[in-house]
């Protein structure tokens, strides 16, 4: 057979290229190649710095959206009374905590309530602080609590010492503790032979107004006799001398004569839970007295009692003289222009500048294009008065909580000093002052606000005044602060009711 020819040359590249050539290998093979790393990567390139930069922001916006939370503590109360989550914990009209979880306790007896205070409540979660739920509460003296008949309940505070150690568990209160302004009153102990009637919250009177009220009835140490213990509100406390009498008010009485049947009823409360009267005579030890002082009851007054009664003041210092500051607001109905006159009150008083005029908010003039005010009279309340007008809003120094201070030029009207001014740092015991006049002689009239009665509202620095009083007359008076004298605001009838401004700096 003819066999293939085959060259050298062909045999020989054949030969080279099989020798060079590498095995193949059964398995892939992998290829390493070196990068640059982590801190290289950040280095090299400036878009995960903005990445980073945009994380950090995230987080910082999210922290600072989380709202901030107080001290945690436990109240257990007898009932829940519907008490639920996210219901309130009120402390004088403002939110000073929430309710998180409300369970039974491990007997079935009790309801465990966890409150998450708010960080600028802490003081509460102290030792003597007192919580109870407000629920509507109705009886024939009494009705309390009907805001949470249709509403949402909420939980009461009457806060312990501020120095008092701290405290995470408490016990409820079944009601609201009759002596949770105790602080603010005087504590009295009356001694009688009988209970005559009295309950807890009957009324203490002074010529019939309420100046206090009876907080507990127990009996002596030796049972003979009966302890009434009375508070008496701070704003009353110079009516009570060594001398002063209590006795016994019936609140129902007959006189039967000849003449006739002579019937003297007293207020609904008084019939119904007694009552207690007193009286400071002239003649006698005139001493102020402090709390836990003992007085006896007697069952009716003496007539020499009622004849030498004294005229006790009520306070110690001068009151200021105000004016009565009239004008005309224009305003508009519909596009009707309207003219409505108002009258509010005014204080004039010294300032660095010259004579200032101290009252609420006044209108401005309809066609002021620099913000003028309208034209307005300051009246004595002996009947003279003096025209203001041409008086530059810029010219005026409105505090921020709404008073108004106006420069004008008057002779011949009083004049308070600037250094009875003051600025208060919290809602204290005060009054409401205005001049009138009776059987033509100027005197001061004053309206007495409660330091429980006022409470902040909200961001506006002002304090509102709850408790129904009718403060329209007094719009634009001067409040003076019972403790020493001092002007710390300026009373306001505003749409949502009453408040106090207190005065944000003090005039210079």
């Amino acid at each position: 057979m003819n066999q293939p020819h085959e060259t050298p040359e062909t045999d020989g590249a054949a030969a080279t290229t099989n020798e060079t050539s590498p095995p193949k290998s059964e398995f892939p093979v992998a290829e390493v190649t070196e990068v640059a790393s982590a801190t290289a990567v950040l280095r090299l390139s400036r878009m995960w710095w903005l990445t980073l930069l945009c994380l950090l922001l995230a987080i910082g916006l999210v922290w600072n959206s989380l709202p901030e939370r107080g001290p945690e503590i436990t109240i257990r109360f007898p009932e829940g009374h519907g008490l639920k989550p996210s219901d309130a914990v009120r402390y004088r009209g403002i939110e000073v905590g929430t309710v998180s979880m409300v369970t039974l306790d491990e007997t079935l007896s009790a309801v465990d309530v966890s409150v998450t205070l708010k960080p600028g409540a802490g003081l509460l979660n102290r030792e003597g602080t007192r919580f109870w739920i407000v629920r509507p509460r109705f009886s024939l003296t009494e009705i309390s609590g009907l805001e949470t008949a249709v509403g949402a309940k909420y939980i009461g505070v009457s806060p312990g010492a501020p120095t008092a150690p701290p405290r995470r568990h408490f016990e409820g209160l079944t009601a609201p503790p009759p002596d949770e302004l105790a602080k603010s009153g005087l504590k009295l102990i009356l001694r009688s032979d009988d209970r005559h009637g009295l309950s807890v919250g009957s009324p203490l009177t002074w010529r019939g107004v309420d100046v206090g009220q009876v907080l507990t009835v127990n009996l002596s140490a030796d049972a003979r006799h009966v302890d009434v213990t009375v508070r008496m509100h701070r704003r009353y406390h110079r009516l009570v001398r060594r001398s002063s009498k209590f006795w016994i008010t019936s609140g129902f009485d007959v006189d039967v004569s000849l003449s006739g049947v002579k019937l003297n009823a007293q207020s609904l409360g008084t019939m119904i839970r007694g009552g207690i009267s007193l009286i400071t005579p002239t003649e006698g030890d005139d001493a102020p007295i402090g709390s836990g002082h003992v007085f006896p009851l007697a069952m009716e007054p003496k007539d020499d009692w009622l004849e030498a009664a004294s005229t006790v003041p009520l306070i110690d210092f001068q009151l200021p003289e105000t004016v009565l500051v009239r004008g005309i607001r224009r305003t508009s109905v519909f596009g009707i222009p309207r003219s409505r006159p108002y009258n509010q009150v005014g204080l004039l008083f010294m300032g660095s500048t010259g004579t200032m005029l101290l009252t609420a908010e006044l209108p401005l003039a309809d066609d002021s294009e620099d913000s003028t005010l309208a034209e307005f009279q300051i009246q004595k309340t002996t009947g003279e008065s003096v025209t203001v007008n041409n008086v530059r809003l810029t010219d005026c120094r409105r505090d921020e909580t709404g008073s108004l201070r106006v420069p004008v030029e008057v002779a011949g009207f009083p004049t308070a000093a600037p250094n009875l001014f003051r600025v208060a740092a919290e809602p204290e015991e005060c009054i409401a002052v205005r001049t009138a006049v009776s059987e033509d002689r100027s005197m001061p009239v004053i309206q007495s606000i409660d330091w429980e009665q006022l409470s902040p509202a909200g961001q506006t620095g002002v304090w509102a005044i709850t408790g129904g009083t009718d403060f329209s007359a007094s719009h634009g008076a001067p409040v003076v602060a019972t403790a020493d004298g001092k002007i710390i605001g300026v009373l306001l009838n505003g749409r949502s009711g009453p408040v106090v401004a207190p005065f944000s700096k003090a005039e210079r």
